[in-house]
C-alpha cells in the first residue's frame, strides 16, 4: 500500500522559485484585489513597475496608467523637471477630472516609490456638508451676541458725537481729543465684531501665526457673554497675567471654542447653578485651554463615540461639533482631549503649540 500523498496544487501559495517571482506573486494575488489603487514607480528607469486593477480604474480616462511621466506630473512635486518623493508625509490630494483623489507616497528604495490612491470625492463632499451644517449652527448662537454687542458701541458713538457736536466750540482741544479717542475705540469694537463674521468661512486658507491667547479669549468672551447671561450661566476665567503666545489661526480657533462652549452650555441646562470655567496653562511646548462645566457629563459608552460624525445624544444635535473641532485643531498642530463622568461635569482640554519666539520677544 502506497501511503505517499500526492502533492496538492495550491494555486494561492507563493511559488518556491526566485525572489523576483515571489514578489510578482504578491503583486498579482494580494494587492491586485485591494479596494485601493496601488502604483509602484521606478523613477530611475522612468517606468511603472506595478499597478493593480484599482489604480488602472481610478486613472482610466484621465491619465495613461502605463505613462510613468504623466503619473509623476499628477502625483509628485517637480524639482528642476524631475519628480521628488522626499518630504511627502501624510495624505496628499489632487484633482483628477471631476474627482478628488487622496494618495500617500512611500519610499521603498532610493528611486522607487509605492503610492496608495483612493477616490475621496464623496468623503470631501460629506465633509463640506458637515462643516456647513456646523457653521450654520454656530451662526445663530453668535449672532444673538453680535446683535447685543454691536448695539452698545454704536449707541456710545452716537452719544459721544452728539455731545461733541453741541459743544465743539466750547470744549478745549484736549477734551475734543478725548471724545475722538473714545469714538475710535468704540469703532474698533464694531470692527472686531464685524470681522468675526469672516470666521464662518471655513474654506479659506488658514492664517496660522503667533497669537496672544489671552487677548483672543478676552475678545471671545465679549462675543459670547450676552448669550451666557441670557441663559443665566456663570462664566469663570482662570488665566495667567501677561501675554501667552500660541501658534494658531484666530478664525479656526474661534470656531473651535464656539463648538466647545455650545456643548458646555447645553450640558449645564437645567442645573441649579450652571457654571462654565475657561482656564489657560502653559505646559512645555504646548499651551492648554480647558473648558470645564458642571453639567450632566458623558456616559462611558457615549465617550467611545465622541468623535464619530453624526453621532449625538442631543435631541437637536448634529454630532459634528467635536469632529470639526478636532480637524481645526489638527490644522494648527493642536489636539483635543475630553474627560467626563456622568452627572459630574466635563473637562475639554485643547492643546495649542506655544509660540516660543513671540513669547521670548515680548
Amino acid at each position: 500500500m502506497n501511503n505517499k500523498k500526492s502533492p496538492k496544487n495550491h494555486t494561492n501559495s507563493p511559488p518556491k522559485t526566485t525572489d523576483r517571482q515571489s514578489i510578482e506573486w504578491v503583486y498579482q494575488n494580494v494587492m491586485e484585489y485591494l479596494d485601493v489603487g496601488i502604483i509602484v514607480l521606478d523613477l530611475l528607469e522612468n517606468r511603472v513597475v506595478y499597478q493593480n486593477t484599482g489604480a488602472v480604474t481610478l486613472l482610466k480616462g484621465e491619465v495613461d496608467p502605463a505613462d510613468c511621466e504623466a503619473i509623476c506630473r499628477l502625483l509628485l512635486p517637480q524639482e528642476d523637471g524631475q519628480p521628488r518623493i522626499q518630504g511627502l508625509e501624510g495624505q496628499q490630494t489632487t484633482i483628477l477630472g471631476n474627482r478628488v483623489m487622496g494618495y500617500s507616497v512611500y519610499i521603498i528604495a532610493e528611486h522607487t516609490c509605492f503610492i496608495l490612491l483612493r477616490d475621496i470625492t464623496e468623503k470631501m463632499r460629506l465633509m463640506s456638508i458637515a462643516e456647513a451644517v456646523n457653521t450654520m449652527d454656530n451662526i445663530g448662537y453668535t449672532f444673538s451676541g453680535i446683535r447685543h454687542e454691536i448695539g452698545n458701541p454704536i449707541n456710545s458713538i452716537k452719544m459721544t458725537m452728539s455731545v461733541l457736536r453741541r459743544n465743539l466750540d466750547r470744549f478745549p482741544a484736549e477734551v475734543v481729543h478725548e471724545y475722538i479717542d473714545r469714538t475710535i475705540s468704540e469703532i474698533g469694537r464694531v470692527e472686531y465684531l464685524l470681522k468675526s463674521l469672516k470666521n464662518f468661512s471655513m474654506f479659506e486658507t488658514p492664517e496660522i501665526k503667533s497669537l496672544d491667547l489671552l487677548v483672543f479669549i478676552e475678545k471671545f468672551i465679549q462675543l459670547v457673554k450676552s448669550g451666557l447671561d441670557k441663559e443665566a450661566i456663570r462664566l469663570q476665567l482662570d488665566v495667567p497675567t501677561g501675554p501667552v503666545w500660541v501658534v494658531a489661526d484666530a478664525r479656526a480657533l474661534q470656531q473651535a471654542m464656539l463648538n466647545l462652549l455650545a456643548n458646555a452650555t447645553a450640558a449645564v441646562g437645567g442645573r441649579s447653578d450652571p457654571l462654565v470655567v475657561i482656564s489657560v496653562q502653559r505646559r512645555s511646548k504646548y499651551v492648554t485651554v480647558k473648558v470645564r462645566d458642571n453639567g450632566c457629563g458623558i456616559s462611558a459608552e457615549d465617550q467611545h463615540h465622541l468623535f464619530k460624525p453624526f453621532y449625538t445624544t442631543k435631541a437637536s444635535g448634529t454630532g459634528l461639533g467635536l469632529v470639526i473641532t478636532r480637524k481645526l485643531l489638527a490644522q494648527m498642530g493642536g489636539s483635543i482631549e475630553i474627560f467626563s463622568n456622568e452627572d459630574a461635569g466635563t473637562i475639554v482640554s485643547i492643546f495649542l503649540p506655544w509660540a516660543k519666539e513671540a513669547a521670548d520677544a515680548d
